[in-house]
C-alpha cells in the first residue's frame, strides 16, 4: 500500500534542511490531500494529557467531547477541562467516499472548554473509567492521584488518593474490572487502586523497578495483567492473581521482564488479540512483542527520528498502531503491510507498514487519543499548548475500504 505521508511535496532546494515553520507551512498547503478533517485550537496553557471520552446519548454525534489538562508552570490555578468539538456531519456519520469526496470539506471546528474542575499542581495524565466515563483521575507532579465526577459540580472536592512521593505520567484504569486504577511514577513505585471502594491502595510496588516508571497500562483482554517500562531499561508483565490469598513478595507477581538497550516511555496492548503488545521509547523505534516469548521483539519498526512518547492500538480494526514523539510526528502504522514489497520512490519515503505520518506539529506531542466511535479520528496535544483533531484521507485504502470497481473504464 502506499503511505500517504503528510510532510511530502517539501522541496530539497540547497540541501539545507527546513526549519520548523517552513514545515508548518508546507504540511498547510497539502492538507486538503491528506486529510478528510482538520482542526487546530490553540490553548492558554499546554496540556500534557488528551483522551476522548465515549459519545453521550443525550448529545448528537456531531459533538465529540474530550478531557484535557493544564499545566500552568505556577503561574495560574490548574484546571481538569472537559472539551468539545462540533465535527461537520459527513465527518461524524463517516459518510466521505474512498474517493475523499466530501461536501463541508471546508468546515473547520475549534474546540471549546465546556466544564473545568479546579486542581492541584498540574495534570500529568487524565483519564476516565471505562465502565463508568464520568468517573474521571488524574495524577499530577507530586504524584497524587484523583478522582472527580465531571458530571458533577465544577466546585466538587476529588477523591485524593496518596501514596507515590514525586511526579507521575502512569495511569490506567482497568478496563474489564470496574474501578481498578493503575498508578505509577519517578519514585519507582506502582500502586493499585479500588476507586470504588477506598482511598488507600489495595497493592503497591516498591522495589519491582529502580528507577523512574514512565508508564503503566492494563491488558485488554485478561484482568489481572498489566505491563509497566522504566528508565531502569525493563519492561515487566505482572500478574495479580499471584498475589490472591498469599503472603508471597510483591514482586512474586512479576511473570515476564525484558531487558532493553534503551529505556521505553510507553506501552500498549492489543484491543483485538490477547497475544500482542508493543513498547517504544528513547530509540525512536516500535517494538512488536509476543506474549507467549518475548525472548526476541517480533518486529522493529521505525520512522520516528526522535523519542515516542505516545503509542496505543487502533480499537475498531486490527493491525493499526498510532504513535507520536518528540519528533513533532504522529505515525499511523499499519501492521497488516509489514514485508509488503515496495516500489523505489515509496521505499524512499518510509517502510511499508507506515500507513500515515501527521506531520502538523510543532512542537513535541506530548499525548495522543484515538476516538473510539468515529472511524480514525485523531486528537494530539503538543508542548506549545496546541490541540489538534484530524482525520486522515479517506483516499487511502485501509481508510476508505476497497474501492468499488469502475466498470465502465472496462468496455
Amino acid at each position: 500500500m502506499e503511505a500517504l505521508l503528510a510532510n511530502a511535496n517539501m522541496p530539497e532546494e540547497n540541501n539545507e534542511p527546513l526549519t520548523t515553520e517552513q514545515e508548518y507551512e508546507l504540511w498547510k498547503t497539502n492538507v486538503p490531500l491528506m486529510y478528510d478533517f482538520v482542526s487546530e485550537t490553540k490553548l492558554t496553557w499546554p496540556s500534557l494529557t488528551i483522551q476522548w471520552l465515549p459519545d453521550n446519548k443525550d448529545t448528537p454525534r456531531e459533538r465529540q467531547d474530550l478531557i484535557l489538562g493544564t499545566h500552568t508552570s505556577g503561574e495560574e490555578d490548574n484546571y481538569l477541562k472537559i472539551a468539545s468539538i462540533e465535527l461537520p456531519t459527513e465527518i461524524a456519520l463517516n459518510s466521505i467516499d474512498n474517493n475523499g469526496n466530501n461536501e463541508n470539506e471546508n468546515v473547520r471546528s475549534n474546540i471549546r472548554i465546556t466544564k473545568k474542575f479546579r486542581h492541584d499542581l498540574e495534570i500529568t495524565r487524565a483519564r476516565y473509567m471505562p465502565q463508568q466515563s464520568n468517573i474521571v483521575g488524574t495524577i499530577n507532579g507530586e504524584g497524587n492521584v484523583f478522582i472527580y465526577d465531571i458530571n458533577q459540580s465544577t466546585k466538587q472536592t476529588p477523591s485524593k488518593l496518596s501514596y507515590h512521593k514525586d511526579n507521575g505520567y502512569g495511569l490506567s484504569f482497568n478496563p474489564n474490572d470496574r474501578g481498578k486504577l493503575l498508578s505509577a511514577a519517578d519514585d519507582h513505585t506502582i500502586a493499585l487502586w479500588d476507586v470504588d471502594h477506598s482511598i488507600e491502595p489495595v497493592v503497591t510496588w516498591d522495589n519491582a523497578h529502580t528507577d523512574i516508571v514512565n508508564d503503566c497500562k492494563w491488558h485488554n483482554f485478561q484482568s489481572n495483567i498489566f505491563g509497566t517500562v522504566s528508565e531502569d531499561k525493563t519492561l515487566q508483565i505482572q500478574d495479580t492473581r499471584i498475589l490472591e490469598g498469599s503472603n508471597k513478595d510483591n514482586n512474586d507477581s512479576i511473570i515476564m521482564k525484558i531487558n532493553t538497550e534503551t529505556p521505553f516511555n510507553t506501552i500498549a496492548f492489543s484491543k483485538h488479540s490477547t497475544n500482542l503488545f508493543a513498547a517504544a521509547g528513547t530509540d525512536s523505534n516500535i517494538y512488536l512483542y509476543d506474549m507467549r516469548d518475548t525472548s526476541s521483539p517480533l518486529h522493529t519498526m521505525c520512522a520516528h527520528t526522535d523519542a515516542v512518547t505516545s503509542l496505543d492500538f487502533y480499537g475498531q480494526e486490527d493491525g493499526i498502531i498510532v504513535s507520536a514523539g518528540a519528533d513533532r510526528r504522529v505515525i499511523v502504522w499499519d501492521l497488516m503491510e509489514i514485508g509488503s514489497e515496495q516500489v523505489r520512490d515509496d521505499a524512499e519515503d518510509a517502510t511499508p507498514e507506515v500507513l500515515m505520518v501527521h506531520a502538523g506539529h510543532r512542537s513535541a506531542i506530548n499525548d495522543i487519543s484515538i476516538n473510539e466511535t468515529i472511524p480514525w479520528l485523531m486528537a494530539s496535544a503538543e508542548e506549545e499548548n496546541t490541540v489538534q483533531i484530524w482525520k486522515c484521507s479517506s483516499k487511502l485504502q485501509r481508510v476508505g475500504g476497497v474501492p468499488e470497481p469502475d466498470f465502465d473504464m472496462l468496455q
